[in-house]
């Protein structure tokens, strides 16, 4: 490369490099994601679009901010440096230009200095408090992300170096993780599966497989009790719904497929794209699945009603599930709404398909999927038709288990009493609607981006939802600790019929006494450009 720095190579590294290779990009990918540089593909406008974007952060110094609010600058500054800390390790590997390896060691050796001077947050909720951040859970965000740009830089570090970041930084984030917090460690749940992945991501960075066996297999060992092993075979239905509904699956899925990518590289013979009967690519689709046609998340339980298939753990979900469970054309197509590819041997594979294949339309059909742990506390069940003018049209019934568990602590409490609920999408638009969440997103002065109150005495309950209210009252009275021991049951669904598609589904006692059934029928008659909707609804 002209005019640019560039790492040496030498025989020492070559054979170090053997020995040890970067968690998710190995030398021989790196070399062919280089040739990408300025390409018009999608990985081309991928690797562009990072390469600004970094260059951009870097002409400020590196800052290690101290405590702060929640959303507020403190913890901002802790977040785009996480971020653009694993973007230069991943740049400095793929470009081989010492700019990205220079400032991804200087940002992990800032944090080296000063990471054990900084004393633990005051908690003020339930949610454990880190050093960074004033909860764990953003912790732990930082540690993969850093882990992950640690192994991009590792091979170049001096000894001395690697004992600086190593002892003062990524072992002890580790520590208090795994011991510290070890109740908070083992939880099955998407702040637990945080954990494991981030601790997990840091064992194998390191080279220690103790750490990396306690990520997996819990404190415990036991597979069971904690560890990713028992997130995957614990959080989802077997057709791989998620309790807590799309917005929170979608979060999930971030640490899910990284750490997942990062075993299969380290440890194959664990084949853990296979686990559980692909239980990993059942989740995946679930998620992808139930997305309207414009890409966004039906809004079920605590929700952005913006959030869907561009948030970043989708984008990697498209990538990696392509090349690990096949060509797909509804992955081709949300690569195209997405305009990115995740970087990666991945993603360059889906890039090529992007380019070659004929342009079409994202449709996962019409589909009914189970809740709980055993498939067996009622589900979603989803009608899509394309009508004469090539509008999707899809109708979306939600019958399944409330969407959080009171055993947990209270911060993760997103369920709303929204049994029956009908969601309806057409031209381009959510037309019979879920509310949503109530929340300020990283508002200092708001405390940070919590919940607002009027979350939990409107937004969760039933009357903000598209389902009926009896004696103006929540369903299951507004309780938790009552709602998670009910769920919906399906009477029938029905997608392949001449006069259209329906489904109904029923709940009993949500209300003392009470039966309640709901059937939606989607149904297309002469003279009609778009599916008549009927709705019916028996109390």
């Amino acid at each position: 490369m002209h005019g640019v720095d560039t790492l040496p190579v030498n025989k020492a590294d070559k054979m170090t490099t053997q020995e040890y290779q970067p968690l998710l990009i190995r030398a021989i990918e790196a070399d062919a994601l280089r040739a990408e540089i300025g390409a018009d593909s999608l990985m081309g406008k991928t690797l562009a679009a990072d390469i600004r974007a970094l260059k951009r952060y870097m002409a400020t110094p590196i800052e290690i901010p101290g405590h702060g609010e929640a959303g507020g600058y403190e913890h901002n500054r802790h977040k785009q440096n996480y971020i653009h800390l694993n973007l230069a390790g991943r740049l400095a590997l793929i470009t081989n230009e010492c700019v990205y390896h220079d400032y991804a060691l200087d940002m992990l050796r800032a944090y080296a200095d000063a990471y054990l001077s900084i004393p633990l947050n005051t908690s003020r909720d339930s949610n454990k408090p880190g050093r960074l951040f004033h909860q764990t859970l953003n912790e732990n965000m930082w540690l993969l992300y850093a882990a992950e740009a640690y192994s991009c830089i590792r091979n170049r570090l001096s000894a001395a170096h690697r004992e600086q970041i190593e002892q003062r930084l990524l072992r002890p984030m580790a520590s208090l993780f795994m011991d510290t917090y070890a109740d908070d460690f083992d939880i099955v749940h998407n702040h637990g599966l945080w954990s494991v992945a981030s601790v997990g991501m840091c064992g194998y960075a390191l080279g220690d497989q103790d750490i990396v066996d306690k990520a997996l297999y819990g404190i415990n060992g036991d597979s069971v009790s904690g560890g990713f092993l028992a997130q995957l075979a614990q959080l989802f239905s077997p057709d791989g719904y998620y309790m807590e509904g799309p917005y929170y699956h979608r979060f999930a899925i971030r640490p899910l497929l990284l750490f997942a990518e990062a075993i299969e590289r380290r440890q194959p013979e664990i084949r853990i794209y296979a686990f559980k009967q692909q239980v990993i690519r059942r989740t995946t689709e679930s998620l992808m699945s139930i997305a309207f046609p414009d890409g966004t998340f039906p809004a079920l339980n605590d929700a952005s009603k913006t959030m869907g298939i561009k948030d970043e753990g989708l984008m990697i979900a498209t990538s990696l599930c392509f090349k690990r469970y096949g060509v797909d054309a509804n992955l081709v197509e949300m690569a195209r709404l997405q305009q990115r590819v995740w970087v990666g041997d991945a993603g360059l594979a889906l890039s090529n398909a992007v380019a070659h294949a004929p342009h079409g339309r994202m449709n996962w059909g019409s589909m009914l999927i189970s809740d709980g742990p055993d498939g067996t506390r009622g589900g979603v069940g989803i009608l899509r038709q394309e009508d004469a003018e090539q509008d999707l049209n899809m109708a979306l019934l939600w019958f399944g288990q409330h969407g959080s568990d009171h055993t947990l602590h209270d911060a993760l409490d997103h369920g709303h009493f929204d049994g029956l609920h009908l969601s309806y999408f057409n031209r381009g638009k959510e037309v019979l609607q879920d509310y949503g969440f109530g929340r300020w997103v990283n508002v200092e002065p708001k405390f940070g981006g919590r919940y607002i109150p009027e979350n939990d005495s409107y937004c969760k309950q039933s009357i903000a939802h598209n389902t009926v209210v009896v004696d103006e009252e929540s369903q299951n009275r507004g309780d938790t600790a009552t709602a998670v021991a009910r769920w919906g049951e399906k009477i029938f669904f029905v997608s392949q019929h001449p006069a259209g598609q329906g489904m109904s589904a029923r709940v009993h006692d949500y209300y003392p006494g009470v039966d309640m059934q709901r059937s939606v029928l989607m149904l297309s008659l002469p003279g009609l450009e778009k599916p008549l909707l009927l709705d019916l609804f028996r109390i």
